[in-house]
C-alpha cells in the first residue's frame, strides 16, 4: 500500500461517514502544528488505518538470485548492468558470509573487464580478509597481479587531479560574509514585508562569478541511484559498501556508513523496506529524516526543546542564526537555519494540511510502534517528545516542498549526446532557500557531480542593489505565461511579478532575435555559438567548454541589453551546458537503473 492509497482509503472512509465536514472545522480550530497531527493520528488510529511493518532481512538465497543476474549480463558484456546486480547481491548477503565475497570477487571482475584497476584491486583485497571459496584464490591472485602491473604510475592508480581551470571557474573568489558563511561578500539579506527574507548585491557583479558555495544540512539520494552512489555524500566511488543490517543502502567508506547511522540511519534502517514500499516521495522522506537527525544532533530531547523554541521565538535580525564565539552565523549545518524556513501554513487549504497530516501521522506511528525513537525514561518527557516529533513532522512536511533543492546532472542518450537531465538526489540548503523566483534568473545553481556541494552563479549582469533571483523550476522560456503562474501558485503559494511575467515575455520558439544588434556582438555570437561548437558540446568536449566560457560570460553581458531576445537565450542555455560539463556527466551506461523493490524476489531461480 503506498502513502498516496492510503491518504484515499481514509477519504473515502470518512466520505462515507460524513465526517469530512466535522473534520475540517476542527482543524481549522488548531493553531499548533502537533494538534493538527496528533487529531488526524487518532483517527487513523479509529479506523485501523496505519500500515503493518514490513520486514526483509539479509538472504543469502536472495543474494545468489542477484549474483546469477550479474553473472548472466557481465557474461554479455554488460559491465554496468552487471555491477548494479552484484551491488544488489552484496546488500543482501549477510556480512561476512562466503556469498558476500564471492559477490566483492565477482564485482572486482567487472572493474578489471572495465579496467578500473584501483577499484579492481580494492575489492579483491577486500575478499582476502574475508572466508571465501578456496576455488577463488588463483583467480583473484591473478587479477590482483594484473591490477599491480597496470597501475603504472601514482597518478593512474590515484585517479587524474582536477583541472586547474575548472576549479579556477567553479570556485568563490574574494572573502565570504562573516555572518552567511557560505556566500560571497558582495551579497546582503535583507528582509521587507513584501519580498521577506531575500538577497541583493551589495557591489556590481559580472556573468560568471561564483556566489555561493553551499553544504546541506543533509541529502535524500533517490532510489534510482540507490545502487551507483553513496547514500550519504553522493560520491560515485565505485567500491560502495552495504549497510551492515538493511539490504538498500551502499556507502562510499566506513565514514559515511558510520555519519549516516549516527545521524538518521539507526532509527531509520529498520522502516527502509515499509518507506520504499509506500512509495513516500524525496521530499515526505527528507523532513522524516530531518526530524531524526535534529533530534540525533542533540545529547537529549530537553536540548532539542531548546532549540526549537529559541528558534521560533528569535527576533527577526537573527532569525535561523546560532552564536559562535560570540557571533551570529547562519549556516545549514545548523538545525535551526532549516527549522526557521517558511512553511507557508497560512496560504494552505484545509484539504492540503490535512493530507499532509496523514502523511505525518504515519511517519509518527512507525517511530513509535516500530523503533526506540521516542523512548525515554522520563513518562512527561515522553510525551512531549511526542508532541514535539509530531509538530516537526508536519512543520518539514511544509517547508521541504517549498524551500529544499534538487541535484541533478546531465546523462548521455543512447546516441552519444550528453542532452538529457537526471535527478540524483534533494537537500536541505539554508541559504539557497534565501533567494526568490523569478521566470527570468539571474543565477544558476549547480553540483559537482559525486558531490553534495551546491555553487550558485552569476547568468546574467547583477548591478548594486538588484535582487538574486533563483528559478525555481518554471522558466519564461519553456512555460507560458498561465501555466508558471498556476504551479507556481499550486507549489509556493506565491503570483510570480518577475520581469517575464509582467511584460509577458515570450517562449523561446516565438521569441525574435536581438532589435539593432551591434555588428562585432552579431559577429561573436555566430563564432561562439556555430552548430560546430554546439556538436562538441553536446558531446561532452570538455576542451572546447573551457575554450568557450569566459568568451560566453563575456557575450551574455553585450546581449543583456536586449533580453529577451534568442541570442541571449542561446547564449545563456551554452554557458549551462559548459557548466553541466564542469560538474560531471553520467555516461548513458550508467544512467540506465536495474530493476529492483523494497520486497525481494520470491523465486530465485533464473527463467530460462
Amino acid at each position: 500500500m503506498s502513502i498516496d492509497s492510503c491518504y484515499e482509503s481514509v477519504i473515502a472512509k470518512l466520505t462515507a461517514d460524513n465526517r469530512i465536514k466535522e473534520i475540517s472545522q476542527k482543524l481549522l480550530s488548531f493553531t499548533q502544528n502537533d494538534e493538527r497531527v496528533l487529531y488526524v493520528y487518532g483517527i487513523l488510529g479509529s479506523l485501523d488505518a496505519f500500515p503493518d511493518l514490513i520486514s526483509v532481512s539479509k538472504s543469502e538465497d536472495v543474494s545468489l538470485h542477484y549474483r546469477l543476474l550479474g553473472n548472466q549480463h557481465y557474461g554479455r558484456k554488460e559491465n554496468y548492468t552487471a555491477l548494479q546486480y552484484y551491488n544488489l547481491s552484496l546488500l543482501y548477503a549477510p556480512i561476512g558470509s562466503v556469498c558476500y565475497s564471492v559477490a566483492l570477487s565477482n564485482r572486482s571482475a567487472v572493474f578489471l573487464s572495465l579496467r578500473k584497476y584501483d577499484e579492481c584491486l580494492k575489492d579483491v583485497e577486500k575478499v582476502f580478509k574475508c572466508e571465501f571459496p578456496a576455488n577463488l584464490n588463483n583467480k583473484l591472485i591473478k587479477r590482483k597481479e594484473t591490477c599491480l602491473n597496470n597501475l603504472v604510475n601514482k597518478n593512474e592508480q590515484n585517479g587524474h587531479k582536477e583541472n586547474p581551470e575548472i576549479k579556477k571557474i567553479l570556485s568563490l573568489e574574494g572573502p565570504k560574509d562573516p555572518r552567511y558563511v557560505c556566500a560571497s561578500a558582495k551579497l546582503e539579506v535583507v528582509y521587507n514585508e513584501k519580498m521577506g527574507r531575500h538577497v541583493v548585491a551589495k557591489e556590481d557583479i559580472k556573468v560568471g562569478e561564483v556566489l555561493v558555495e553551499e553544504e546541506p544540512y543533509l541529502v535524500i539520494l533517490l532510489s534510482s541511484q540507490y545502487l551507483v552512489c553513496c547514500n550519504y555524500c553522493l560520491s560515485r566511488s565505485m567500491n560502495l559498501l552495504p549497510c551492515h543490517k538493511c539490504c538498500y543502502v551502499l556507502y562510499c567508506s566506513e565514514a559515511c556508513r558510520e555519519n549516516a547511522w549516527k545521524e538518521y540511519h539507526k532509527i531509520e534502517c529498520s522502516l527502509m523496506p515499509m518507506l520504499l514500499h509506500m512509495e513516500f516521495t524525496k521530499l515526505e522522506w527528507l523532513a522524516l529524516r530531518t526530524v531524526i537527525k535534529a533530534r540525533n544532533e542533540h545529547k537529549n530531547w530537553t536540548d532539542l526543546f531548546k532549540t526549537i523554541e529559541e528558534a521560533e521565538n528569535s527576533n527577526l535580525e537573527y532569525k535561523g542564526h546560532v552564536k559562535v564565539n560570540d557571533k551570529w552565523v547562519y549556516d545549514s549545518k545548523n538545525y535551526v537555519s532549516i527549522h526557521t524556513l517558511s512553511s507557508n501554513i497560512d496560504k494552505r487549504s484545509i484539504s492540503d494540511i490535512f493530507q499532509k497530516s496523514v502523511t505525518a501521522a504515519v511517519f509518527l506511528d512507525m517511530l513509535f510502534k516500530y523503533t526506540n525513537f521516542l523512548d525515554s525514561e522520563d513518562i512527561d518527557v515522553k510525551v512531549k517528545a511526542k508532541q514535539c516529533v509530531a509538530g516537526n513532522l508536519l512543520h518539514h512536511i511544509m517547508t521541504v516542498p517549498i524551500n529544499m533543492h534538487g541535484i541533478e546532472s546531465t546523462k548521455q542518450s543512447a546516441n552519444g549526446n550528453y542532452v538529457d537531465e537526471i535527478n540524483i538526489a534533494s537537500g536541505a540548503y539554508a541559504y539557497h532557500s534565501l533567494l526568490n523566483h523569478s521566470c527570468s534568473p539571474n543565477v544558476v545553481r549547480i553540483n559537482k557531480l559525486g558531490s553534495t556541494l551546491m555553487s550558485l552563479i552569476a547568468l546574467r549582469p547583477i548591478k548594486k542593489g538588484m535582487q538574486i533571483f533563483d528559478n525555481y523550476g518554471s522558466h519564461h522560456a519553456l512555460q507560458d505565461y498561465v501555466t508558471r503562474q498556476r504551479s507556481l501558485k499550486f507549489q509556493y503559494k506565491f503570483t510570480c511579478c518577475c520581469e517575464a511575467c509582467v511584460d509577458r515575455w515570450p517562449l523561446y520558439f516565438q521569441m525574435d532575435s536581438g532589435l539593432n544588434l551591434p555588428l562585432k556582438v552579431i559577429k561573436k555570437k555566430k563564432e561562439l555559438l556555430s552548430s560546430d561548437v554546439i556538436e562538441k558540446l553536446q558531446r561532452g568536449d570538455i576542451n572546447t567548454a573551457i575554450k568557450l566560457y569566459k568568451p560566453l560570460c563575456e557575450l551574455a553581458e553585450s546581449l543583456e541589453p536586449y533580453a529577451p531576445c534568442t541570442e541571449l537565450a542561446d547564449c545563456q542555455e551554452t554557458l549551462k551546458q559548459c557548466l553541466q560539463i564542469f560538474t560531471g556527466l553520467v555516461p548513458y551506461d550508467l544512467s540506465i537503473s536495474v530493476e529492483w523493490g523494497a520486497k525481494p524476489p520470491t523465486q530465485y531461480q533464473l527463467k530460462a
